[in-house]
Order: C-alpha cells, then sequence, then structure tokens
C-alpha cells in the first residue's frame, strides 16, 4: 500500500511539474535565431569550378544514369575546360554580362556544361522544366524575367524537348538564330545534344571557342541562378539567388551531412532531385568538390516501385558515403529487402517529417538530418542526428541553420506562445528580397521588416526546436478542430498495402467544415477498399465513447484510388491537381 501511495504521489508530482513547465513555456515566444555563423567563402562557383578543375582535373564532377541507357559522367577538368570555351562561344553570339538564358532539360552532364558555360559569361541561367507539352509554362515564365537572350536545352527523349520548344520559337535550323518567337527579346535558341530527327544542324559545341576571348569579372553577389518554386498551388513564380547564397547553402548541407566542408572533396554524394530545382542544385557539390551521383530523370519511370528498384540498383554501383532524399521514397526504399547499402550520412527533406526515419539509425546510416527549406528561403533550418549520441524523440524537431531566425505567427500577424500552432515566418542574412518582376505576388508574401510568410503550418516545441506540420492554407478545420493533411496522412500510410497517399480537404459550401478526403495508391496486388481503411485508422485512434467526434475529423469521409499521384517539377505530391482531378470524381462540390 505504501509503494502503491508513493507511486501516485510521484505521478501527481510529474503531472504537476509537466503543467507548471508548460504554463512558463506559454510565456516563451515562439521565435528561434541561429547562434552559429556561416563559415562560407565569398567567392562565386566559377572560381570553385576554375579550383576543383585544376587541383583534381580527373575527379568525377557528375554522375548520371538513365533507365536502360549507359553511365554517363564528367571530369571536373573536362567540365572547366567545355564551359569556358562555351562560354567565349556565347560572348562572342552577343551575350552580355547580365542577360538571362534559359536551360532546360534533365540532369545530365551537358546540363552542367552549359549552366556554368552561362556563368562564365557572366549571364545568369533560368531553369525550367519540359512538363508542360505546349510549352505554355517556359513561355510565361522567361516573359516574365525579359532580357531572354538564348535557350539552352536539351533535345529530350525522342526529342519531345525540340517539339515543345518549336510550339514557342521559329528558328533558322543552319544558325539557331530565332526568326520569331513568342518571348520577346529572345534571339538564340541551340541544343546542346544533337536532335535524331535534323531539326536543327547546329548545337553549343560548334560555337564554343578556344581562343582570346576575354571573361568578364563575376562577383559573389551577381545572380548565379534563376529558379521557379514548385508550383504545388498555383502557377510557379520566380526566384533569383547570388553565387555567394548558392555557396552558404552549400556550406550548410556539409553540416547537414556530417563533413568538414573545407576537407571533404572526392565524397561521392547521391541525389536524384532535378537540377533545376534548389534542392538539387550543384551547389553543394562544388562547394567541397564532390562527386554527384544522380538520375538523368525520375519522373521518366512509371511507377514508384521502378523508382526504387532503379535508384538501389545505382547506389549499391557508385557506393555513395552521403545523401539526400525525400521523405518517402527515402522510407519506400529503406523498406526493400534488396537495399543492402549503408550510408554514412543522409538529408532528408520535402515533407513533414515523422520520427519513422530513426529505424534505420546505426543499419542503414551513422547521421541522420531533417532539413526544412524553401525556394525562398533556401537553407532554413535542419538538425542533424548521430548514431553515437541519439536518443529516442518523439519528434523530428529542427534549429534554424546559420544567418536565419524564425517565428511563429497567428492570424492577426503576432508572435504566438511556444508550443501554439501557426504559420511560419523567416527571415536570413541572404534575405529573399521578392519575386523577380512580381512586386504583387512579392507583397502578399514580405512584410515590411523582412519576415517571408512561409504558409507553412508549424510550431516550436518544448524543446525549443521547429516543427514542420503542413501548409497554413492546407489545414483543415472541423468543428473548430485544426489538424493538418500529414497528420491523416501518417495514420494511412501505416496500413502495409499503401503505397503513396495524398490528403486534402473540400467543402460543400464556404460556411460549412472542411471534409477530409485521401488520394490512395495501393501496392500492386493487393486488396483496398475504402472501408479497410477507415477501420485501420480507427484501430490506431481507438476512440472512446467519450470523443466519437474525432472521427470526423481524422477519417476521410472520401477515399479514392489511382494507379499514380500527380506530382510538380521538383517530385512533390501535387496536393492542388490531386485535389481538382479527385473532385471530378466525388461530384457535387463546390471546390
Amino acid at each position: 500500500m505504501v509503494r502503491s501511495r508513493q507511486t501516485c504521489s510521484g505521478k501527481k508530482f510529474s503531472n504537476y511539474r509537466q503543467s507548471f513547465l508548460q504554463k512558463i513555456l506559454r510565456k516563451m515566444n515562439s521565435y528561434l535565431n541561429s547562434k552559429s555563423i556561416s563559415e562560407a567563402p565569398y567567392t562565386t562557383l566559377t572560381k570553385l569550378l576554375e579550383k576543383w578543375g585544376t587541383i583534381q582535373p580527373e575527379t568525377e564532377a557528375v554522375v548520371c544514369h538513365s533507365y536502360n541507357e549507359n553511365r554517363t559522367s564528367i571530369t571536373y577538368g573536362n567540365l572547366y575546360k567545355e564551359a569556358v570555351k562555351l562560354a567565349k562561344g556565347l560572348i562572342c553570339l552577343g551575350i552580355k554580362k547580365g542577360d538571362y538564358v534559359g536551360i532546360g532539360g534533365d540532369n545530365t552532364s551537358e546540363w552542367m556544361v552549359a549552366t556554368y558555360g552561362v556563368l562564365f559569361a557572366g549571364a545568369h541561367p533560368v531553369n525550367f522544366p519540359f512538363h508542360d507539352k505546349a510549352g505554355e509554362g517556359i513561355k510565361r515564365t522567361l516573359t516574365l524575367i525579359g532580357r531572354c537572350e538564348a535557350i539552352l536545352f536539351d533535345p529530350g527523349h525522342n526529342d519531345s524537348h525540340w517539339d515543345i520548344i518549336q510550339k514557342i520559337t521559329q528558328i533558322d535550323t543552319k544558325t539557331g538564330l530565332v526568326l520569331s518567337s513568342d518571348i520577346p527579346s529572345l534571339k538564340w535558341v541551340l541544343p546542346y545534344l544533337s536532335i535524331q530527327s535534323g531539326g536543327l544542324s547546329i548545337s553549343t559545341t560548334d560555337i564554343s571557342r578556344d581562343d582570346n576571348t576575354e571573361l568578364p569579372e563575376i562577383d559573389p553577389e551577381d545572380t548565379a541562378v534563376v529558379l521557379q518554386t514548385s508550383g504545388s498551388t498555383g502557377y510557379p513564380k520566380v526566384v533569383e539567388k547570388s553565387h555567394f547564397e548558392i555557396i552558404k547553402y552549400g556550406e550548410a548541407y556539409a553540416y547537414l551531412l556530417d563533413l568538414n566542408f573545407k576537407k571533404s572533396n572526392g565524397t561521392i554524394f547521391y541525389s536524384d532531385r532535378p537540377f533545376y530545382w534548389l534542392g538539387g542544385y550543384p551547389g553543394f557539390d562544388m562547394v567541397i568538390g564532390a562527386t554527384r551521383v544522380t538520375q538523368k530523370s525520375t519522373l521518366a519511370l512509371s511507377s514508384y516501385t521502378e523508382i526504387v528498384s532503379f535508384t538501389i540498383t545505382v547506389i549499391h554501383r557508385e557506393k555513395p558515403q552521403c545523401g539526400f532524399f525525400i521523405v518517402p521514397f527515402y522510407q519506400e526504399m529503406a523498406k526493400s529487402k534488396h537495399f543492402q547499402w549503408k550510408f554514412r550520412s543522409l538529408i532528408v527533406t520535402g515533407q513533414p517529417i515523422s520520427k519513422a526515419i530513426f529505424k534505420g539509425m546505426g543499419e542503414k546510416f551513422d547521421s541522420i538530418s531533417a532539413l526544412y527549406g524553401s525556394t525562398e528561403g533556401g537553407m532554413i533550418a535542419g538538425k542533424l542526428y548521430r548514431v553515437s549520441d541519439f536518443k529516442e524523440s518523439k519528434d523530428v524537431g529542427m534549429i534554424p541553420l546559420a544567418g536565419n531566425e524564425l517565428k511563429i505567427v497567428g492570424k492577426d500577424g503576432y508572435v504566438l506562445p511556444i508550443l501554439s500552432l501557426g504559420e511560419l515566418y523567416i527571415r536570413s542574412s541572404t534575405q529573399f528580397k521578392g519575386y523577380l518582376n512580381d512586386p504583387e505576388k512579392t507583397a502578399a508574401v514580405l512584410t515590411s521588416s523582412g519576415w517571408f510568410k512561409t504558409d507553412d503550418f508549424c510550431r516550436i516545441n518544448a524543446e525549443g526546436h521547429l516543427e514542420v506540420l503542413g501548409r497554413v492554407s492546407d489545414v483543415l478545420e472541423i468543428a473548430g478542430c485544426k489538424t493538418t493533411p500529414s497528420f491523416i496522412e501518417e495514420f494511412i500510410k501505416n496500413h502495409p498495402h499503401v503505397l503513396e497517399v495524398t490528403v486534402f480537404a473540400i467543402k460543400k459550401d464556404d460556411k460549412m467544415d472542411d471534409i477530409p478526403c485521401a488520394a490512395v495508391v495501393k501496392r500492386v496486388g493487393t486488396t483496398l477498399t475504402e472501408e479497410s481503411i477507415r477501420k485501420f485508422i480507427r484501430q490506431q485512434l481507438d476512440v472512446t465513447e467519450e470523443a466519437k467526434f474525432t472521427e470526423n475529423i481524422y477519417v476521410p469521409k472520401h477515399i479514392l484510388f489511382y494507379e499514380s499521384l500527380p506530382r510538380t517539377p521538383t517530385g512533390k505530391y501535387d496536393r492542388k491537381a490531386v485535389k481538382d482531378i479527385s473532385i471530378q470524381k466525388i461530384g457535387g462540390i463546390d471546390k
């Protein structure tokens, strides 16, 4: 009896202590500021390529794998030489410092030569994908930017990219000179690989020059790349990044991969993320002199299962020490019995991150980092978890990376107490200055004091770590209760027969509650029904009689099955596109 009373007393004290701590925390503001200082060198990407091209000319800079095609690569020495020759050719065509040049295509060595050729010429590369078959997205982006003097592009499989280019331009097939175009100021269109159909008889190789043409001086603050946002909430917007910004992001990658960025040249680093996306842009590789192993395009494969299988094959062949993955993809790959490789370190990003990523600690990797970033803000927050000092965590939290500060605010724009849910605002030393030539959209997301409104639903937990829960615009509100799609997705992902899932909200009219819905991809050879998924969620919720209404919040009313789910060009689930196609199936919904 005495022991029982002591136990009861201990529980009461523990509950009192927890309540007391929460009261203290509730008086603290949800604000975090990085205590670390960036040690990134104040230089340019072109200077770094010159350095590695001289110091380690035989080291592979990029290794590209493509399904049913051979492995291709380029060394730092050849990348440097070919990029300089192309830069001189572009200058002789009339490309001047400060001009914009479109770069379109998949992850290839030729993409690297084209990009660095443009940089050495002092121009600004504008990255774009070829996912819009009509070419409207390319036309919209390059017209918005203005002063786009040239397009350098990969013709694509069976010249598919070339077909798109011809829809928005008319070109002299012998010279690449633009005769007419929907894009103002466009003068040149040149492929950097041969066109199989013979539509153009000239390429970037033909204009490259090994002569005394003088190259302009490049400053670390000059634009290194013009990127498009993911477009998951509408048309992509356009953001400029300087050489120094990209180099600072590279230093952040090195920290999260547990590398000394000054002494890690030769590291083999795997990332299949598109070069045209900030998360896949080959800047980190250039900062430390790493070998980047990648895939030409994961989107060329027909299913998630095929992508996972081919990725495992590439990793087993190249044996990278480090890797960068989108969360659900890495989790799917790690489950495979065929995956037999251990990384030294990993970065995972791209989705709200659950503690399930820690399952491979010590077996699949020695350290893993959670990363939160955006095209606008760059590498914002992250946390390195090492096997040597790992303690089981309830949540995956992050802290601001060097030069960043962040806060959680409510609908009124004022900072909230710690533990509160709200929108994340960020501010950094590499300040986001706005969307290029789009003051209206800039004004909507940038405050007068320089805070960028991320539209991400977050909180700062009791440990002082940032937790990213989803998009503010995606948050479901039902009978005054709020939840995120990612929270419901985690329940559904736990089902062994579910391969992919995206949760979204619909409404019958503006005055009514959100209705949770789920789009699901089954694993091959399995059987799933709407009711079996609902039953599975209810079992996990273990709802009591007193809280039965919670089923209305966490159990989707509509569950639809698909062969695959739409993705943005960066590989994220396109929640808006999923919602649009699903509404057509559900019917009777206003939006």
